[in-house]
Protein backbone atom coordinates (compact mmCIF):
# COMPACT_ATOMS: atom_id res chain seq x y z
CA UNK A 1 0.00 0.00 0.00
CA UNK A 2 2.87 2.37 0.72
CA UNK A 3 4.19 1.98 -2.83
CA UNK A 4 0.74 2.59 -4.29
CA UNK A 5 0.33 5.63 -2.04
CA UNK A 6 3.66 7.05 -3.18
CA UNK A 7 2.72 6.47 -6.83
CA UNK A 8 -0.72 8.08 -6.41
CA UNK A 9 -2.63 4.86 -7.11
CA UNK A 10 -4.28 4.60 -3.67
CA UNK A 11 -7.73 6.00 -2.87
CA UNK A 12 -9.97 5.76 0.16
CA UNK A 13 -13.61 4.90 -0.44
CA UNK A 14 -15.95 6.08 2.29
CA UNK A 15 -19.62 5.74 3.15
CA UNK A 16 -19.67 2.04 2.31
CA UNK A 17 -21.92 -0.46 4.00
CA UNK A 18 -19.80 -1.82 6.87
CA UNK A 19 -20.85 -5.35 5.96
CA UNK A 20 -19.13 -5.20 2.56
CA UNK A 21 -16.10 -7.40 2.01
CA UNK A 22 -12.99 -6.48 0.05
CA UNK A 23 -14.12 -8.70 -2.82
CA UNK A 24 -17.48 -6.95 -3.01
CA UNK A 25 -15.78 -3.54 -3.15
CA UNK A 26 -13.61 -4.80 -6.01
CA UNK A 27 -16.75 -6.00 -7.81
CA UNK A 28 -18.43 -2.60 -7.33
CA UNK A 29 -15.43 -0.80 -8.84
CA UNK A 30 -15.23 -3.30 -11.69
CA UNK A 31 -18.94 -3.02 -12.56
CA UNK A 32 -19.36 0.72 -12.05
CA UNK A 33 -16.09 2.00 -13.52
CA UNK A 34 -14.76 -0.94 -15.55
CA UNK A 35 -11.41 -0.73 -13.75
CA UNK A 36 -9.43 -3.55 -12.17
CA UNK A 37 -8.26 -2.90 -8.64
CA UNK A 38 -7.36 -4.41 -5.30
CA UNK A 39 -9.47 -3.41 -2.31
CA UNK A 40 -9.01 -3.78 1.40
CA UNK A 41 -11.68 -2.94 3.94
CA UNK A 42 -10.53 -0.76 6.83
CA UNK A 43 -11.10 -2.27 10.26
CA UNK A 44 -13.40 -0.39 12.58
CA UNK A 45 -11.84 1.40 15.51
CA UNK A 46 -13.31 2.73 18.71
CA UNK A 47 -13.73 6.16 17.11
CA UNK A 48 -15.07 5.10 13.70
CA UNK A 49 -18.76 5.04 12.90
CA UNK A 50 -20.34 1.57 13.03
CA UNK A 51 -22.80 2.68 10.32
CA UNK A 52 -20.27 3.56 7.64
CA UNK A 53 -17.40 1.53 6.26
CA UNK A 54 -14.19 2.48 4.50
CA UNK A 55 -11.92 0.70 2.07
CA UNK A 56 -8.51 1.38 0.58
CA UNK A 57 -8.46 0.70 -3.15
CA UNK A 58 -5.29 0.28 -5.19
CA UNK A 59 -5.68 0.87 -8.90
CA UNK A 60 -3.36 -0.38 -11.64
CA UNK A 61 -2.38 3.12 -12.77
CA UNK A 62 -2.57 6.77 -11.81
CA UNK A 63 -4.73 7.38 -14.90
CA UNK A 64 -7.32 4.89 -13.61
CA UNK A 65 -7.48 6.83 -10.34
CA UNK A 66 -8.00 10.07 -12.25
CA UNK A 67 -10.81 8.54 -14.35
CA UNK A 68 -12.65 7.17 -11.29
CA UNK A 69 -12.30 10.40 -9.31
CA UNK A 70 -13.46 12.49 -12.27
CA UNK A 71 -16.46 10.25 -12.84
CA UNK A 72 -17.43 10.44 -9.16
CA UNK A 73 -16.98 14.22 -9.19
CA UNK A 74 -19.22 14.55 -12.25
CA UNK A 75 -21.78 11.93 -11.24
CA UNK A 76 -22.90 10.17 -8.06
CA UNK A 77 -22.73 6.44 -7.42
CA UNK A 78 -25.47 5.33 -5.03
CA UNK A 79 -24.96 2.02 -3.25
CA UNK A 80 -27.64 -0.01 -1.49
CA UNK A 81 -27.65 0.21 2.28
CA UNK A 82 -27.37 -3.56 2.69
CA UNK A 83 -25.66 -6.36 0.83
CA UNK A 84 -28.93 -8.18 0.36
CA UNK A 85 -30.61 -7.14 -2.86
CA UNK A 86 -34.11 -6.72 -1.52
CA UNK A 87 -36.56 -3.87 -2.18
CA UNK A 88 -36.03 -2.43 1.32
CA UNK A 89 -32.26 -2.43 0.78
CA UNK A 90 -32.66 -0.08 -2.18
CA UNK A 91 -35.10 2.19 -0.36
CA UNK A 92 -32.21 3.85 1.48
CA UNK A 93 -29.10 4.32 -0.65
CA UNK A 94 -25.79 5.89 0.27
CA UNK A 95 -23.51 7.86 -2.06
CA UNK A 96 -19.99 6.56 -2.54
CA UNK A 97 -17.34 9.07 -1.43
CA UNK A 98 -13.76 8.91 -2.71
CA UNK A 99 -10.73 10.56 -1.11
CA UNK A 100 -7.33 10.98 -2.72
CA UNK A 101 -4.20 12.72 -1.62
CA UNK A 102 -1.98 12.23 1.38
CA UNK A 103 -3.02 9.56 3.84
CA UNK A 104 -1.26 8.86 7.12
CA UNK A 105 2.09 7.34 6.30
CA UNK A 106 2.21 3.60 6.45
CA UNK A 107 4.85 2.82 9.04
CA UNK A 108 7.53 0.26 8.35
CA UNK A 109 7.30 -1.15 11.85
CA UNK A 110 3.87 -2.42 12.79
CA UNK A 111 2.64 -3.37 16.20
CA UNK A 112 2.02 -7.06 16.71
CA UNK A 113 -1.19 -6.35 18.60
CA UNK A 114 -3.86 -4.00 17.29
CA UNK A 115 -3.96 -0.85 19.38
CA UNK A 116 -0.48 -1.37 20.82
CA UNK A 117 2.37 0.91 19.83
CA UNK A 118 5.88 -0.32 19.15
CA UNK A 119 8.54 1.61 21.09
CA UNK A 120 12.08 0.83 20.12
CA UNK A 121 14.76 -0.02 22.65
CA UNK A 122 16.88 3.08 21.97
CA UNK A 123 14.00 5.39 22.82
CA UNK A 124 13.44 3.63 26.15
CA UNK A 125 17.18 3.93 26.89
CA UNK A 126 17.10 7.69 26.23
CA UNK A 127 14.07 8.08 28.49
CA UNK A 128 15.82 6.13 31.25
CA UNK A 129 18.93 8.32 30.91
CA UNK A 130 16.78 11.45 31.09
CA UNK A 131 15.22 10.23 34.34
CA UNK A 132 18.63 9.44 35.83
CA UNK A 133 20.25 12.72 34.75
CA UNK A 134 21.91 14.74 37.48
CA UNK A 135 20.97 18.37 37.87
CA UNK A 136 23.85 20.72 37.08
CA UNK A 137 24.49 24.42 37.38
CA UNK A 138 23.60 26.69 34.48
CA UNK A 139 26.89 28.57 34.86
CA UNK A 140 30.02 27.19 33.29
CA UNK A 141 32.39 25.52 35.71
CA UNK A 142 36.12 25.04 35.32
CA UNK A 143 35.79 21.28 34.89
CA UNK A 144 33.66 21.44 31.74
CA UNK A 145 34.48 21.75 28.07
CA UNK A 146 32.27 24.82 27.84
CA UNK A 147 34.48 26.59 30.36
CA UNK A 148 37.64 25.71 28.43
CA UNK A 149 36.07 26.86 25.17
CA UNK A 150 34.87 30.09 26.78
CA UNK A 151 38.34 30.82 28.16
CA UNK A 152 39.94 30.16 24.75
CA UNK A 153 37.39 32.42 23.09
CA UNK A 154 37.94 35.15 25.70
CA UNK A 155 41.71 34.99 25.11
CA UNK A 156 41.28 35.25 21.32
CA UNK A 157 38.75 38.05 21.72
CA UNK A 158 41.10 40.08 23.92
CA UNK A 159 43.94 39.59 21.40
CA UNK A 160 41.61 40.68 18.61
CA UNK A 161 40.57 43.75 20.59
CA UNK A 162 44.26 44.70 21.02
CA UNK A 163 44.93 44.24 17.28
CA UNK A 164 41.99 46.46 16.36
CA UNK A 165 43.06 49.04 18.93
CA UNK A 166 46.59 49.14 17.49
CA UNK A 167 45.22 49.28 13.93
CA UNK A 168 42.91 52.20 14.76
CA UNK A 169 45.75 53.98 16.57
CA UNK A 170 48.05 53.52 13.58
CA UNK A 171 45.34 54.72 11.17
CA UNK A 172 44.78 57.76 13.39
CA UNK A 173 48.48 58.65 13.26
CA UNK A 174 48.54 58.24 9.47
CA UNK A 175 45.45 60.43 9.09
CA UNK A 176 47.07 63.16 11.23
CA UNK A 177 50.17 63.04 9.02
CA UNK A 178 48.04 63.29 5.86
CA UNK A 179 46.00 66.17 7.27
CA UNK A 180 49.20 67.96 8.29
CA UNK A 181 50.65 67.44 4.81
CA UNK A 182 47.47 68.79 3.17
CA UNK A 183 47.43 71.89 5.41
CA UNK A 184 51.04 72.71 4.63
CA UNK A 185 50.38 72.68 0.88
Amino acid sequence: MKTAHDQGRLVLLQNLDPEYTSGEVQDIISCAFEENCTARMVQHTATSSPHSGQAFVIFKSREAVDRVVKKLDDECLMLPNQRRHTPEAYSVCRPLVVCTGVFPHFSEKRATFIGHLAIDKARRQVQREMKEAVSTSHYSQNNTIEYEMAMAWWLLQSKSDKWWEKLYEQQGKELKKLMGALKSK
